[in-house]
C-alpha cells in the first residue's frame, strides 16, 4: 500500500531540521535509510490491541541534520558521510570532534567508494582506467603515459594545499621531471620493460641532485647508471625494486579486517593534531602558544615521518569547511593501510600517536 504521508516520528524529524533550517524531503530521508546512513524508526507498542507507534532512534536527529549540511545535488551520498566523519560540520573546529554517531555500516561503505570512486591519486585514476580498457600493452602505456602527463601538469599548475606559513617541500619544476614522473608510473603498471635501463639512467641523472653536475659529467654518470642497471635487469630481472603500494581492493580488503573503533580513534587523533599544527603554525615563537607550540614541535622533529605527516595534515584543519574531509580520509586509509616497511622511519602510524598526544596529553597517551 502507497505511503499516504510520513510516520509520526519522521513528521516530527522533519520539523526539527526545518526549525534548524534544513529542507529535507521525506524521501531523502528513505534514501538515507536505504543506504545505511539514517537507523530505522523504532516501533513503541501501545499495548494489547492498541498496535504501535513509530519512535526516533536516538542518533537520528543529529545524523540527518549532519548529512543535510554537508549533501548536495550530484554529490555522492558517500562523500556527504566522509564529510561528517571527517568533521562535525556544525563546527569549523577539529578540537570540537564529530558528535554525530554515524552507523559503522555507512562509514564503512564510504570508504569503500572512496577507494574505488572517490580518490583522484594518479595511482587510483590509472586503475580505473585499466580497468576500463583491453588494449595491447603498447596502448595502454600510452594511456597511462598521456594520463600521469596530464595529471603532473597540473600538480605543478596547481600544487596541493600545505600549510599557509610553511614552504611547499615538494614541486615539479619543469616538462622534463614531469617526463620522468609519467615515465616512472607506466613502469610501475606495465612493467619496467617499458622503460628499461637508459631511460631509468635518464631519470636519475636528470634529477635534481645531480643537475648541479656538468653536462660532461652527468653524461659519464648517466653511462655508468645505466651499464650498473642493466646487469641488475640481467641478474635479478627487474631493473629497480618493485612497488609494494597496495591496489585499490587490497586497501578494501585491509579496511575491512580494521575495527571501527581504531577508524574513529584515528580520525580523532588525526583531527587533534591537524588542528594543533595549524595553530603551532601559526604561534611558533609566541608564548601565547606555549606549551602546546613546544610539544609540537618536540614530537614533529622526534622522526622524519612524524615531521612530513605534521605537514602533510595541517591543511585538514586549514580546509575544513571544504577540502579537508578529502585528504582526512586519505591519510586515514593510509594510515591504517600501509606496512610500517612503507615509511622511512617509525611509520605514519606510530608518528601520529607522538602528534596527537602533544596536540592534547590529556587525551591521547605518551608513546614511549
Amino acid at each position: 500500500m502507497a505511503r499516504t504521508g510520513p510516520s509520526e516520528a519522521d513528521a516530527a524529524l522533519l520539523d526539527h531540521l526545518r526549525g534548524k533550517g534544513r529542507q529535507v524531503s521525506l524521501a531523502q530521508l528513505e534514501r538515507w535509510r536505504l543506504a545505511g546512513i539514517l537507523p530505522r524508526n523504532e516501533r513503541k507498542p501501545l499495548g494489547r490491541g492498541r498496535g504501535s507507534t513509530s519512535t526516533l532512534h536516538p542518533a537520528s536527529a543529529d545524523i540527518a541534520e549532519a548529512i543535510a549540511m554537508t549533501s548536495r545535488r550530484c554529490r555522492s551520498i558517500y562523500e556527504a558521510v566522509l564529510r561528517v566523519f571527517a568533521a562535525d560540520p556544525r563546527h569549523d573546529d577539529l578540537f570540537v570532534l564529530p558528535g554525530v554517531q554515524l552507523p559503522e555500516q555507512a562509514i564503512r561503505s564510504a570508504l569503500d567508494w572512496f577507494v574505488e570512486y572517490g580518490d583522484q591519486s594518479l595511482d587510483r585514476r590509472i586503475e580505473r582506467l585499466l580497468k576500463r580498457t583491453s588494449t595491447s600493452s603498447d596502448e595502454k602505456s600510452e594511456m597511462i603515459y598521456r594520463l600521469a602527463m596530464t595529471h603532473y601538469r597540473r600538480v605543478r599548475n596547481n600544487p596541493q594545499p600545505t600549510p599557509e606559513r610553511f614552504p611547499n617541500p615538494w614541486s615539479l619544476n619543469d616538462d622534463l621531471e614531469i617526463r620522468s614522473f609519467a615515465l616512472l608510473a607506466v613502469a610501475k603498471f606495465i612493467g619496467q620493460e617499458e622503460v628499461g635501463p637508459e631511460s631509468y639512467a635518464e631519470i636519475i641523472t636528470n634529477s635534481r641532485i645531480l643537475k648541479k653536475e656538468s653536462p660532461k659529467d652527468a653524461e659519464r654518470i648517466k653511462r655508468t647508471l645505466e651499464s650498473l642497471l642493466i646487469q641488475r635487469q640481467l641478474s635479478e630481472g627487474r631493473v629497480v625494486p618493485t612497488s609494494s603500494d597496495p591496489d585499490s581492493e587490497q586497501v578494501r580488503e585491509q579496511l575491512s579486517g580494521v575495527s571501527i573503533s581504531r577508524m574513529r580513534e584515528t580520525r580523532d587523533k588525526l583531527a587533534f593534531a591537524s588542528e594543533a599544527g595549524r595553530l603551532f603554525s601559526y604561534l611558533l615563537g609566541s608564548e601565547i602558544g606555549e606549551p602546546l607550540t613546544t610539544r609540537i614541535h618536540e614530537a614533529s622533529t622526534s622522526s622524519i615521518d612524524a615531521n612530513m605527516l605534521l605537514h602533510a595534515i595541517i591543511p585538514i584543519a586549514e580546509n575544513i569547511p571544504g577540502g579537508g574531509w578529502y585528504r582526512m580520509t586519505g591519510m586515514l586509509i593510509t594510515i591504517l593501510t600501509q606496512p610500517p616497511e612503507d615509511f622511512i622511519d617509525e611509520g605514519y602510524a606510530i608518528a601520529l600517536d607522538r602528534l596527537a598526544h602533544a596536540a592534547a596529553p590529556d587525551r591521547f597517551d605518551e608513546i614511549p
